[in-house]
């Protein structure tokens, strides 16, 4: 009878943990955003101070994707930043390293990242990223 009577509870209660489906995709949205302001301020940063950038990206553990900026020419070569969904998913298709170049403006070769729902896969946001550097994010390709 208390095991049924949990169990009960446990239906109850567990819908009102998840996020609904409008929450769940602000959420991704939210997340596609500031991985896109993220990778515009850096970008914008490198081209100002006239340094050469390297996005690197690494595989995590949940099959997900951390992005990392790596300073490779000017005064300071060593900062690092990364950037890793919290509530989400990042995935990637292509080179492991994008290059960004100050003197022309380019990012070599351009990319899309997608950001997805850790529990609805058919929730997403594509964050692209042209070769001169526009970053945007977009429902659909």
């Amino acid at each position: 009878m208390a095991l049924a009577a949990a169990a009960a509870l446990v239906c109850v209660f567990v819908p009102a943990v998840r996020p609904s489906p409008a929450n769940e995709r602000r959420i991704v949205y939210n997340e596609a955003h500031s991985l896109c302001l993220w990778i515009k301020r850096h970008i914008s940063n490198a081209a100002r101070e006239g340094v050469d950038v390297k996005f690197i990206l690494t595989d995590d553990a949940d099959k997900s994707y951390t992005v990392r900026v790596h300073r490779v020419s000017g005064a300071v070569r060593s900062q690092k930043f990364s950037f890793a969904g919290s509530d989400t998913v990042l995935a990637y298709e292509g080179a492991r390293e994008l290059y960004f170049s100050a003197r022309w403006f380019t990012l070599t070769p351009a990319a899309t990242f997608i950001v997805k729902s850790k529990h609805k896969a058919d929730i997403r946001f594509f964050v692209t990223v042209s070769g001169a550097g526009y970053a945007s994010v977009k429902e659909k390709l």
